[in-house]
């Protein structure tokens, strides 16, 4: 009966597309839902794009860039897309693996010898840390599995020494009048990494961390360019991206977007990010207030030689959204290969265990896997989503998302600029609309 009931499920939520575009009645659908939140005040803008069959199908900007000076949204405005670089950073790697100059089973030390003498946490006595019963391979890396986590993911004794010793992604950072940057570049801050104690064994648990960011390093190792360089001559010109970067080109800088957040304050004349705000405030607060000006923020004025491959890349939608629909290729896009096939079938698949994803897995919900720097669907029936089989995603933590659905060729991108990123379930809510009316 139970698997009756799943596979009744699925076929509902995960039926086959029939139709290829969206008709007027669809896209108003969709524009009149998330117009609202623009217009009742709880997000400043939206913007999103959609293709299926590599053509485009819905493009809709509503709200502005910055409220206070009245900046509407376009094609040109550029986004904070903070763990949205996460997947740049995984296509980044599976380039050396194919090259290669990397396998994803080599050890990290391998690449960051400081690495070699990292130690793990034992939680029960808290202070006390033992050897690893291994060492971290570039696998759990790029599934979150090393043990490595961010300082702002929980309030225990790896966290408290994350924030002492300022491990935390350079522009995080920067958002807090409190914090210091980290002063040194990609791989100074994958070795203070390395000096903190892990969370937990590598291989043994997700754990949402600066990965990507010790991987940045990785690639700065094995190419003798920085990660920004690698970046810029591998992947966004030859894919033809003008706007994505570490920082706001100097011709997109009247285009980029003032960050928000509801509950924000501020603190001796100084805006406090959202990591000084208590849970209530950042749930209850209905003012949107901003924490990063569009004209004054680190984006535009970045002299860090940090570049963070988990959070530090700016995008308008254009650009990110043919680096989802080369993916959604195979890795191609205009005839220009990024990467092949197999490396993509290899990122877009589930690479941890039942035991790890038991408890609801890392995302809070079964059928749900996650795999080379993405989230994976599984089993849509038992995710409850609007889903097909294999379709995976990431978002941002200023509430942007993107997916690709490789069974009915459709890639979605949606961008806005507010924290946090949990508070409105706009990823579930545009799937919904989009899949129900290509149904039809």
């Amino acid at each position: 009966m139970r698997i009756f009931i799943s596979t009744l499920i699925f076929f509902f939520i995960s039926a086959q597309i029939n139709s290829s575009s969206l008709d007027t009645n669809d896209k108003n659908k969709i524009t009149e839902h998330f117009d609202t939140y623009v217009d009742n005040g709880s997000l400043p803008s939206v913007s999103i794009l959609i293709k299926k069959d590599n053509k485009e199908i819905y493009r809709h900007h509503h709200g502005f860039a910055d409220i206070e000076s009245g900046i509407s949204v376009s094609d040109k405005t550029v986004y904070r897309i903070y763990s949205m670089t996460k997947p740049v950073t995984g296509v980044a790697i599976m380039q050396l693996v194919e090259n290669g100059q990397l396998r994803l089973n080599d050890k990290v030390s391998q690449y960051i010898p400081a690495f070699k003498n990292t130690k793990v946490i034992n939680l029960e006595f808290q202070d006390y840390v033992v050897k690893p019963k291994r060492e971290i391979t570039i696998r759990d890396l790029l599934t979150h599995t090393s043990g490595l986590t961010y300082s702002w993911a929980g309030e225990g004794p790896v966290n408290q020494i994350y924030r002492k010793y300022n491990i935390r992604p350079y522009y995080f950072g920067a958002l807090d009048a409190e914090l210091n940057k980290f002063p040194g570049n990609t791989c100074q801050f994958a070795a203070a990494a390395a000096s903190a104690p892990l969370l937990h064994n590598p291989g043994e648990k997700w754990s949402y961390g600066i990965n990507m960011d010790v991987l940045g390093c990785v690639v700065e190792v094995i190419t003798k360019m920085t990660f920004a360089e690698y970046l810029q001559k591998n992947i966004f010109d030859p894919l033809g991206l003008k706007s994505i970067g570490f920082s706001v080109n100097s011709q997109d800088k009247n285009s980029f977007t003032t960050l928000y957040t509801s509950g924000a304050f501020s603190r001796d004349g100084e805006v406090v990010a959202p990591s000084g705000l208590n849970q209530a405030e950042l749930m209850y607060s209905a003012e949107l207030r901003a924490i990063d000006k569009f004209d004054n923020s680190p984006y535009l004025k970045n002299s860090s030689k940090l570049f963070d491959g988990g959070s530090g890349l700016v995008s308008n939608i254009d650009d990110y959204s043919k680096f989802a629909e080369m993916l959604l290729n195979g890795g191609i896009l205009n005839e220009v290969r990024i990467i092949s096939e197999a490396s993509v079938n290899l990122m877009s698949r589930n690479h941890l265990s039942d035991e790890i994803l038991s408890g609801g897995s890392a995302f809070g919900l079964n059928g749900i896997g996650f795999g080379l720097t993405v989230g994976n669907v599984m089993d849509p029936g038992v995710a409850g989503t609007y889903s097909a089989e294999g379709e995976f995603f990431w978002g941002g933590a200023a509430s942007t998302i993107f997916w690709v659905d490789r069974k009915n060729n459709v890639t979605a991108t949606m961008m806005t600029q507010y924290m946090p990123s949990d508070k409105y379930p706009l990823r579930e809510e545009l799937k919904t609309l989009l899949y129900s009316s290509l149904s039809n």
